[in-house]
């Protein structure tokens, strides 16, 4: 379990805590990702949100269980309400933020980057770099993690992929 207050550069940023997911968690994991992105208005018309779902709810308890090595499922709260999730994968090569995302209302008030600076702190004292990806159709957290110090090192055809190393000066 994480927690942090963090000053950012313009106001203090919520306490927030970090607690490995569970089963319980599922619903609620799939319904932020759900709302986070049509808040983003990245929804496509021929979502389907039961398949979603079904889909989203097989793979989140494969990784709550431990089927990915190194990886951790963990919902973010703030006091006793739960506000997202965040995954990280920790290799000896590198720490991976394969997903965050934050119900848009508790949006815009630093929680996100601080959990990223954390990581960030986390990685810089292993002399590890963290990598991600970034969906294309995805400007406004791209340019975020770019305010953060993540350079592009490649893509896909769907996704620009990020790399934050503590040896590189912003």
């Amino acid at each position: 379990m994480t927690s942090g207050v963090q000053q950012c550069n313009y106001a203090v940023v919520p306490e927030y805590r970090l607690r490995a997911a569970t089963t319980d968690d599922v619903k609620f994991l799939a319904d932020v990702v759900i709302e986070a992105t049509r808040d983003q208005g990245r929804v496509g018309d021929d979502f389907d949100e039961s398949d979603f779902r079904e889909k989203f709810g097989e793979w989140t308890l494969d990784q709550i269980r431990g089927a990915v090595p190194g990886g951790m499922t963990s919902v973010i709260e703030v006091g006793h309400e739960r506000v997202g999730r965040v995954r990280v994968t920790r290799t000896a090569t590198c720490i991976e933020l394969p997903g965050i995302q934050i119900l848009p209302r508790f949006q815009g008030h630093g929680i996100g980057t601080a959990i990223i600076e954390n990581l960030q702190g986390e990685a810089a004292a292993a002399g590890l770099p963290v990598d991600l990806e970034v969906e294309k159709d995805n400007p406004n957290t791209r340019r975020l993690y770019e305010r953060l110090g993540f350079v592009h090192v490649g893509e896909t055809a769907e996704e620009y992929k990020l790399r934050w190393n503590p040896r590189t000066p912003r």
